[in-house]
């Protein structure tokens, strides 16, 4: 079909080094016409050129970004409630602690300069949190970056894609998928219902373990003064006990002297 060829030649144009793909596009597109497929001929001519800071993301993304992704999630998470401000500060850290790191492994595989860096960091963000931007990042066949104003373009993010690409010998082998389907409003909603429940439980069970351990720190705090006021009030008695001889002996030694 060909739709397969189609997907096969832009799984390997995205993934070759940034200065080859319009060479590499024409011979493909070439070869295809003359084995007689015209429609993925001219499909594959049509399929666009990355930015250097998609073709950048590209590759990150069929490195892995595990961490990344990770960070992203747990991030959602506690911005629905679950793990309170602690959590959010942690997970707000851990995804710029990812991104840097990411945009560490950018400027080995091409400089960028400082805008240019600055849009591959708000593309790192949308793919952390958006799931439609992080199946194209993961699937490397993004072809824009969000303007400076954080604005995706009208044409789209993303090349064109039918079905799965296989990619072996990249990170993690196996079949990358392709750009996810945007869920359904309705079932977005009650998913995005079902999770703040669930954060919401999580966020009061964290708070009633806060509670308890801080109720069983002041219980042994309560036990510790408890044991230092006995032992007080025993070198109390003690000596109030000393200072009654010591006063007796006072009052029958100057009886003595008299």
């Amino acid at each position: 079909m060909p739709a397969d060829r189609v997907d096969e030649a832009a799984d390997r144009l995205y993934g070759l080094p940034f200065d080859d793909f319009v060479a590499e596009r024409a011979a493909t597109a070439k070869r295809l016409r003359k084995e007689g497929e015209k429609e993925a001929a001219a499909a594959v001519a049509k399929l666009p050129k990355p930015t250097q800071v998609a073709w950048v993301a590209n590759q990150l993304g069929r490195e892995g970004a595990d961490d990344l992704i990770a960070a992203g999630e747990a991030l959602r998470e506690a911005q629905l409630g679950g793990g309170g401000r602690e959590a959010l500060r942690e997970a707000t850290a851990a995804q710029r602690a990812a991104i840097e790191a990411l945009l560490k492994r950018a400027a080995e595989l091409r400089p960028l300069s400082r805008d240019l860096t600055d849009r591959l960091r708000a593309l790192l963000v949308a793919v952390a949190g958006d799931e439609e931007v992080r199946a194209a990042f993961e699937a490397g066949r993004l072809v824009e970056e969000p303007s400076a104003g954080g604005a995706w373009p009208v044409s789209g993010f993303v090349a064109p894609a039918s079905t799965p690409a296989s990619r072996e010998g990249t990170k993690g082998g196996g079949a990358r998928k392709p750009p996810a389907k945007r869920e359904p409003a309705a079932a977005r909603r009650k998913r995005e219902e079902k999770e703040r429940r669930a954060a919401e439980r999580a966020r009061k069970e964290a708070e009633r373990k806060r509670e308890e351990a801080e109720r069983r720190k002041l219980e042994r705090r309560l036990a510790a003064a408890r044991d230092a006021a006995d032992e007080a009030k025993q070198r109390l008695e003690m000596a109030r006990d000393a200072y009654e001889r010591a006063t007796h002996e006072v009052a029958r030694i100057e009886e003595q002297l008299t």
